[in-house]
């Protein structure tokens, strides 16, 4: 009798077992793949006081993620962006390069308003990097961008079903609140701040006192059959001063790209799940 209770037991158990894994649903990660032109605008008081524009080109990876299954209205975000461009000033006489990148990571709660309509509000913290060279000055010719934020960010997300597909109109904004940032003095050379070590007054606690930024775009997002494509247009605007100088960066974006759902997984006990869930529904 004890042996046909245990063999009941682990039957059920695996029952159980079976059923609880066939309703188990796995988070995706929600992939944004986007490249695209940039007009830009920079002033760098330390290097120039003319304001100099151009062209960029970047790439940015976004990817989000829900942090449990269970709970749909909180997701984390990961965000990778390059840039590199040439400007020039009014008269055409010099050039800055600039070649930056940066990765923000947060979270996001999201607001089912209607069937149609999602909104998400968050906050991400972002670290960014940035060289900038001037051809024709001699004594400074580099100058460097080092700064990390907190930053507020919200989206709008609103679909718009058609005959053929679902088409998903999109919106968002990020500013940033406070954080550090990198400004050596005006006429300081970096053999001086590094080689002597000579850092008075190069890290500066930034906030909405010294430096605003906005950052905004919309796009439309496109399924066919095997991917949905995006399309959209955006703007960078940011300004900041220390040590009597004012920095300006300014971006207006034309952006193309591809959006999927990934999990990753590896070797033959891993193999892919078939409930799955993400933060693009």
């Amino acid at each position: 009798m004890k042996k046909w209770f245990i063999v009941l037991f682990v039957f059920f158990y695996m029952q159980t077992t079976a059923q609880n894994a066939e309703l188990r649903k796995y988070p995706l990660t929600t992939v944004s793949d986007v490249a695209g032109f940039s007009v830009l605008n920079i002033l760098d008081s330390y290097l120039s006081p003319l304001t100099y524009s151009g062209m960029a080109i970047f790439y940015e990876r976004t990817g989000q993620k829900l942090f449990s299954p269970e709970n749909t209205s909180v997701s984390m975000q990961g965000r990778f962006r390059t840039l590199a461009g040439l400007t020039v000033n009014p008269q055409s006489t010099a050039s800055i390069t600039y070649l930056g990148a940066g990765y923000s990571w947060g979270a996001y709660y999201h607001f089912q308003i209607t069937n149609e309509l999602r909104l998400q509000a968050g906050s991400l913290i972002d670290a960014g990097f940035a060289v900038k060279q001037n051809a024709r000055n001699v004594n400074n010719p580099y100058n460097f961008d080092l700064a990390t934020n907190l930053n507020l960010s919200a989206n709008a997300n609103y679909d718009i079903a058609t005959k053929r597909r679902t088409i998903r109109v999109s919106f968002g904004f990020e500013t940033p609140l406070m954080g550090c940032m990198f400004v050596p003095e005006s006429g300081m050379s970096y053999y001086e701040l590094f080689g002597l070590k000579n850092y008075t007054n190069a890290v500066h606690f930034s906030s909405l006192h010294n430096k605003q930024g906005l950052s905004v775009h919309t796009s439309i997002e496109i399924p066919f059959k095997y991917s949905t494509w995006k399309f959209g247009i955006g703007s960078n605007e940011l300004k900041y001063k220390a040590n009597d100088m004012v920095f300006k960066h300014n971006e207006y974006m034309l952006l193309i790209g591809l959006k999927y759902n990934l999990y990753r997984f590896i070797g033959t006990k891993n193999s892919a799940p078939e409930n799955f869930i993400s933060t693009y529904k």
